[in-house]
């Protein structure tokens, strides 16, 4: 199940994890309101994840399915730094006390920093889009507004880059192979990788095994 703030969140992170994890494929299903956990104190976090897990069990019931696993999307709007780890392993153990088998993706500063990792995938979006060198093969968690460097920098020649393009680059990153191959390091999408390879091997399995 999947939960974040916006749909364009929910559908990169839907296309990222049916490539990680094949067995997702078609069994993901979305809670569509907006979360807002990041900035959340400690009583009204977790009254919020409780309204959370509620609905997720809701919707796990009318679809007749168990729930393998939950992954909640948030950016941290800040770069990566202590901050993240605070804040992610707050919100994690809210979330693994009210679901169980749930995975808090914060990515930093913004998902944005991720499309950075691929610009094969970019170029292939729009062949006039280019990741200029000072943002190639480096900590893109560490770059600030990595949004305004893609509308700024990446798509100042074509078009400019919008926030709905994101789910087709992650798209053509699968396509082209290299979400695999990312180019540069980001501390959150290893987490994602990480989060993605646990549900497929521990928590799918399991409940494939009670069916």
């Amino acid at each position: 199940m999947l939960a974040g703030e916006d749909s364009n969140d929910r559908k990169s992170l839907r296309i990222l994890l049916e490539e990680f994890c094949p067995q997702m494929r078609g069994r993901l299903v979305e809670i569509n309101d907006k979360v807002r956990l990041r900035d959340a104190t400690q009583g009204t976090l977790s009254a919020r994840v409780d309204v959370l897990a509620k609905k997720a069990r809701a919707r796990a019931s009318r679809e007749n399915a168990e729930l393998a696993c939950v992954f909640v999307h948030e950016d941290l709007d800040r770069i990566d730094g202590e901050m993240y780890i605070t804040v992610r392993d707050r919100v994690q153990k809210a979330l693994i006390d009210a679901l169980g088998s749930a995975h808090y993706v914060l990515s930093v500063e913004e998902m944005e920093a991720w499309l950075l990792l691929f610009p094969d995938a970019l170029a292939g979006m729009v062949s006039s889009w280019k990741v200029p060198a000072q943002y190639r093969n480096r900590d893109t968690g560490s770059i600030a507004d990595p949004k305004k460097v893609l509308m700024r920098s990446v798509s100042k020649s074509g078009r400019p880059y919008r926030e709905s393009d994101a789910p087709a680059v992650f798209g053509k990153a699968v396509a082209l192979g290299c979400v695999h191959k990312p180019v540069g390091t980001n501390r959150s999408w290893n987490q994602l990788r990480t989060d993605a390879s646990d549900c497929c091997q521990q928590h799918i399995p399991r409940m494939r095994r009670s069916s």
